[in-house]
């Protein structure tokens, strides 16, 4: 399984279309829905939250182990995403639809429900169908390839949902802005549902001709229980490749998510872009999608994967810091100049493009760690590696949101203004944090990517061991890296 066709891997893609739907939805509008519209107290969004990720901290290694050892007619994978897909389609909708004249802590109440739900049937899917990725092909190149389309899908997917979003479904309706209207977030939940309903269901249906194909995975699979969870979990920690990369993914998911969970608060009020302004913007996004399509291949093929981690990670510190701080710095002209939305254009185009090269390259070294986990251990551990790439996914906007909510109350932000009409301490006290502070954390995951060996030459030492193991039978591994 060296090599798949584009229509394989679109079909493969299509799966991730339901993350990206998650990624919009918690990204940038789940915390801004809560507090700025129903009202909800911004520490109670971020500690459902944060309540959700530390529920993805159990759930993804456990369903990470139990398909690493599953068992069935119709393979490892295919059975949990099968599941799975509908209910999280119905969750999401429910999300956005909360009963009118809730109180706080009944609002609170039937967001951690939802949310608790939503993220198990997320894992559910995501998990395995991430470790399915990695096992369509065991060519170096062609994991960065089906990763890199995988990407690129959900991105597409993600542009043209915000779209929609701010261009029909939130658009400024008269003098009231579309955001602040409770009723839009019905119809946006209802096209959430379907997108996932339909995506998820393509994606289980077109692959399962590989299953006849797919790895088996260790040839006596240990029956489930929470010993086994632990040990897993320690096995794949003792991969120094991997331990390192899970520390990328968790701080600079941390970082990302902050900035993407008040993404849609500084934008309509520290920037104060109308929606005109942001479905523009997120169409924007299609250029260095392009962009990246054109030169991604090219440069995966001439760069070390090891050192597009510390590049990737080192433009993100560097993008967060410098537009914000111009404005803090007083450099920049009031809101509403052209050179202003130009400059946040450019800051799009420079995150946009590394976020897409940095998230293929993510998936296609994991797959490349599997098979030395495999040459170290004899066991293969897709499920449990990808389980830790899921969970960074969600710690993305799980940890993004509560600190979010939190950074909400600390400035003063007021419920339901109107952009321009907030006072200009609490816009500093949000610029402050969204710049200098931001900045300075995400130092730490370009620290972490420097840990990281996973170079062609130790890849092509893995791979021609396990040949030669699948073919003799040898039970000789390499040593494990220094």
């Amino acid at each position: 399984m060296k090599s798949h066709n584009l229509f394989s891997k679109l079909a493969y893609a299509s799966g991730t279309v339901s993350f990206a739907v998650k990624d919009i939805a918690f990204g940038s509008f789940v915390l801004f829905y809560y507090v700025s519209v129903m009202g909800l107290q911004g520490k109670l969004a971020g500690t459902v939250l944060l309540i959700a990720m530390v529920w993805d901290a159990i759930t993804d290694p456990v369903v990470g182990s139990i398909s690493d050892n599953f068992r069935s007619r119709w393979g490892r994978r295919h059975p949990f995403m099968a599941v799975s897909g509908i209910p999280l389609a119905i969750c999401l909708f429910a999300l956005f639809n909360v009963p009118e004249e809730l109180g706080q802590w009944a609002l609170f109440s039937w967001m951690l429900v939802v949310c608790l739900f939503l993220r198990t049937f997320l894992t559910l899917f995501t998990v395995p169908y991430l470790a399915l990725g990695a096992e369509l092909s065991d060519d170096y190149h062609e994991r960065s390839s089906i990763a890199g389309v995988r990407t690129l899908v959900g991105w597409i997917a993600a542009i043209g949902l915000l779209a929609l979003a701010w261009g029909v479904i939130f658009k400024t309706d008269g003098v009231t802005d579309g955001r602040l209207i409770p009723g839009n977030y019905f119809d946006y939940g209802m096209i959430s549902f379907l997108i996932i309903a339909v995506f998820t269901s393509v994606s289980v249906l077109t692959t399962a001709r590989h299953i006849p194909d797919l790895p088996l995975g260790s040839q006596t699979p240990a029956k489930f229980n929470v010993v086994k969870i632990f040990k897993d979990i320690g096995h794949a920690l003792q991969n120094e490749n991997f331990r390192y990369l899970f520390l990328v993914m968790l701080t600079l998911g941390a970082g990302v998510g902050v900035g993407g969970a008040l993404g849609t608060h500084m934008a309509t009020y520290f920037w104060e872009l109308t929606t005109e302004q942001l479905l523009f913007q997120t169409l924007f996004t299609f250029i260095p999608i392009a962009f990246m399509l054109g030169v991604m291949n090219w440069l995966n093929k001439w760069i070390e994967k090891h050192l597009i981690l510390q590049i990737c990670t080192f433009v993100f510190a560097a993008n967060t810091i410098w537009l914000v701080s111009l404005r803090l710095l007083g450099v920049l002209p009031e809101n509403g100049h052209p050179i202003i939305f130009r400059l946040i254009l450019l800051s799009i185009f420079i995150g946009s493009a590394t976020t897409i090269w940095f998230q293929t390259i993510t998936s296609s070294v994991i797959a490349d760690i599997g098979d030395e986990q495999e040459l170290l251990t004899h066991e293969r551990q897709e499920g449990m590696f990808f389980a830790a790439q899921g969970f960074s996914i969600k710690f993305v906007t799980g940890i993004g949101n509560f600190v979010g909510g939190f950074v909400l109350d600390f400035v003063g932000m007021p419920v339901n203004a109107a952009p321009g009409t907030v006072p200009a301490e609490v816009l500093v006290k949000l610029g402050i944090v969204m710049g200098p502070v931001l900045t300075a954390f995400m130092v730490v995951p370009y620290l972490f990517s420097r840990k990281i060996k996973m170079t062609r030459e130790r890849y092509a030492e893995v791979s021609a061991a396990l040949s030669e193991r699948h073919a003799a039978g040898s039970e000789t591994a390499l040593p494990r890296q220094s």
